[in-house]
This record gives C-alpha cells, structure tokens and sequence, in this order.
C-alpha cells in the first residue's frame, strides 16, 4: 500500500509551465503548500535545445535549474505520476507513494510525434526530447554526423538547420512537406526570405516534398523522397510535431477535446473539480476565431500559468486568456524573423476581409550607422473597423521585441489610426528614424488604402 503525503497544491510537470505556476501560487498564496512533480530531473530550457548542438560551449549552460523554486519554498519531487483520482482528490507515483492535494494542475506537455515512415525506428534516427542526457547525446552524435537531414520545416527544425550549418564539414538536408518553410506563421515573401537564408548559410532546402523512407541495415544510410530522390544520411532529426501529453488526464475521466487536448475554460479549469491544466496539454482556441489551434509556446504556457497562481484558490483576475494569439520570433542565420496573430494566409482561409500594408527602413538612423539592418514590417488590419489583426516583422534584433508591441496591440484591439497616430521613443543608435519608422509607415499605407476604399465605393454609389 502507499504512502499517504498531503499538500495543498500539486503540481504535475517541470516545464516552464509548471515552473511560473509554482512560483506565482507560493507569491499569491504564501501560506499555502506547493509541491511539483516532475518526471524529468535534468530538464533543459526546451526553446534552446537547438542552440545546445553549437552556440553554447557547453551544454549545461541550458540547464533548468531548481534555485528559484527551492529559495520561494516550493517542493519538488522527481517521480512519475502513473495515475490521477479526482473523486480522492489524490495522485499515484510510479514509486507507490500517495500525495493528497486541494487544487491539481496538469502541466504536462507534448510528446513528440512520429510519421509513420518505414525505418523510423532505425539506430541514427532522433526526436527532441527535453532532459540534458538526451540533447547530450544528440549533439556528441551530431558533432560526428557528416550528412544530416531534418525532416521537418517547422521553427524547431529551421533553426537546427541553422545551427547545424555551423559545422562546415557537416552536409545539411531540411525537407518540408508544405510548399513552403513556416507557412504557418508567415506569408509567402517571409517564408521566402527564410528560405533563402538557409539557402545562404549552406542548408539544401527541400519544400513540396515527402520522405518516404528512411534506408540503410540496422542505421541509417539515407532517406528517400516521394520525387525518388536519395539522400545520404548518417543522422536523422524527426522535427514533425507533437502532441499533447494527455493520457493521464484522459486516464482519470477528464473531457478531452477533438484534438487531443484537455479541455479547459478561459481558467484553464478542466472538467473535474479542484483540477487545472495549463500549458501545451491545454486546449488552445485562437484569439479571433475562437476554434481550437495546436499553439505550443511556452510564452502562452507561462501567461496561463500565472493565470492559474493567481486564481487557484478563487478568481482573482477576470477574462485574461481571450485566445491565443500565436507570437513567434526566430533568428535564422542572423537574420531574425517574428509573427503575431493572423497572416495574410489565415485570413483568407477563415473568410476575414483585410487590408495590408508594408513597411521597410533601416533599424538604425541613418541608415549608414554601425550594425544597422532592413527592418521589414508587415501588418493585417480588418477592412472595416482597421482593427489589427497581425503582423510580421524581419530584420535585426529589434524584431524580437517590436512583435511583442505588435502582440499587445492584438490584444487591446487597436485601431489603423492609433499606430498611426503611435507616439514612440528614437535614437539614432536604437530604432529607425521617427520619419520612417515601418511599424507607423506600415499603419499610415493601411490607412490610406481604407480612405481611397471607402472614398471609391462613397462615389459608386452617388453615381447609382
């Protein structure tokens, strides 16, 4: 029989997650005991395992430490969770151990997924997976490997290929089954310019295309492509997908959604009383649409996660994940690439009418400064209200941040005429000119393609 341990919060998963909803209850609820479980005791920062293989001199300089955790008084448990029961309101570790809990909270992530390709499962065939033994591994085999193929034109696999290309002995394969890189994300002439960025760096793209096998004895040799096409491999990076770790709460009678998901409210309350989950577990519905959408960001995981801290023991803060909006950024071979909301793409495939515009001016001014870059910006307004819908931004660094101001307004729903009315800060050494500034530039076009609409259907109709 087990042994019986009470807490007031359990928390199931080491992510960041889990992480920020230990931290964020222990602040709010001080008196309240927290424990997380996490299965994974040496757990890496997942968004920069690719930058494990060859930025970083040394592995452990990933490493997700337990520092903050231990110093807020958090417990944690390196353990399995084999079994959830939410009528005893308690967990079952895989080491028989009992834990008693008031609130749950699932944070358990994805796993990933693998095609079903004929020699999947050869020696020299690898997934990502997030504990510092196995990206150790991977980058020991990497550093060896001489022909690598990515299969899988995803961020994750885009920026491996990047990295990779580090290692000039190294021949470098990324195939994508979609027309394009990041699709996704990013409108044609973004995805191009990614493309062409891992053109220039050395990676052979390959788009439109299919592996349809993987060959060799017992390790991989080559892989095969639906045009016939072979291509030598002695390494293979399954970058796919993934899907959510749902099992347990699946296992316990918790509704999953259509996608695998489990099923939350705007609370990230599941079904079951007294039980949350947050995270890429977590059904996502997209900002505008409302429809459910295999977002996994571990910036949306921690928004809710601190959402979860903050009203685990009774509503706190009102209505604050409205859907995700979907904000990435990248950096491909020095060039960094973001997107916020819906592309141009997106809208056309839900039936929302829109408006664009597009902006491009150095990130410095002038434009002859040191370290200066093009920074392109492209915004998505709706057609009638000039509500932003999304954007996309590439360029130097500065990207990174400019899509966050981008997300922010997506979420405060502002208008065409605020960006283009936007009071910003400038300097030379720091941002475009105030004159030119694309982000503003790109609103003001917008807007004047919305006058010149409405003033050309204004005249058809005086003419009816």
């Amino acid at each position: 029989m087990g042994v019986n341990m009470d807490t007031n919060v359990i928390i199931v998963g080491g992510g960041p997650a889990g992480i920020i909803t230990a931290l964020t209850a222990k602040s709010v609820y001080p008196e309240k005991s927290i424990c997380i479980i996490k299965e994974i005791g040496d757990g890496v920062i997942p968004c920069a395992i690719p930058y494990m293989m060859h930025t970083l001199s040394n592995p452990n300089q990933n490493t997700m430490g337990n520092t903050p955790l231990e110093k807020a008084g958090v417990d944690i448990v390196e353990a399995k969770v084999i079994s959830i029961n939410p009528k005893d309101q308690s967990v079952t570790l895989k080491n028989g151990k009992l834990l008693n809990y008031e609130r749950l909270v699932l944070a358990t992530g994805t796993k990933p997924v693998l095609p079903p390709i004929p020699g999947i499962d050869k020696e020299g065939v690898f997934t990502i997976r997030k504990s510092m033994t196995a990206a150790t591994a991977l980058r020991n085999k990497m550093h060896k490997a001489k022909k690598i193929t990515i299969i899988g034109g995803g961020f994750i696999g885009a920026e491996f290929a990047d990295e990779l290309c580090q290692n000039a002995d190294a021949e470098i394969h990324i195939i994508e089954i979609m027309p394009k890189l990041l699709p996704t994300a990013f409108d044609n002439e973004f995805c191009d310019q990614i493309h062409d960025v891992l053109t220039n760096v050395g990676a052979n793209v390959h788009t439109n295309r299919r592996v349809v096998s993987i060959d060799g004895t017992q390790c991989v040799e080559s892989v095969t492509l639906d045009n016939k096409e072979t291509i030598p491999a002695d390494l293979v990076l399954v970058s796919t997908g993934a899907k959510p770790a749902a099992r347990l709460a699946q296992n316990a009678g918790l509704r999953i959604a259509d996608n695998g998901s489990i099923w939350v409210d705007e609370y990230m309350r599941t079904d079951a009383e007294n039980i949350f989950a947050i995270g890429d577990c977590a059904v996502k519905r997209d900002f505008f649409t409302r429809k459910t959408a295999p977002i996994w960001l571990a910036s949306t995981a921690t928004a809710e996660a601190r959402n979860v801290g903050t009203n685990i023991y009774g509503i706190r803060v009102l209505h604050q994940i409205q859907g995700t909006i979907a904000a990435f950024s990248t950096k491909i071979g020095g060039v960094a690439f973001a997107s916020a909301g819906m592309t141009c793409r997106t809208c056309e495939k839900e039936g929302f009418r829109y408006v664009t515009a597009t902006a491009v001016a150095p990130d410095r001014h002038p434009g002859t400064l040191p370290g200066a870059n093009e920074l392109k910006v492209k915004l998505v307004f709706a057609d009638r209200s000039g509500i932003i819908l999304g954007g996309q931004i590439s360029g130097g660094i500065s990207a990174g941040e400019l899509i966050n101001m981008v997300a922010l307004a997506i979420q405060k729903k502002v208008s065409v005429r605020e960006l283009d009315m936007m009071q910003i800060a400038t300097h030379p050494m720091l941002t475009p000119a105030p004159t030119v500034h694309p982000i503003i530039n790109a609103a003001h076009q917008a807007l004047a393609k919305l006058r010149s609409d409405r003033n050309a259907k204004a005249t058809i109709r005086k003419v009816a």
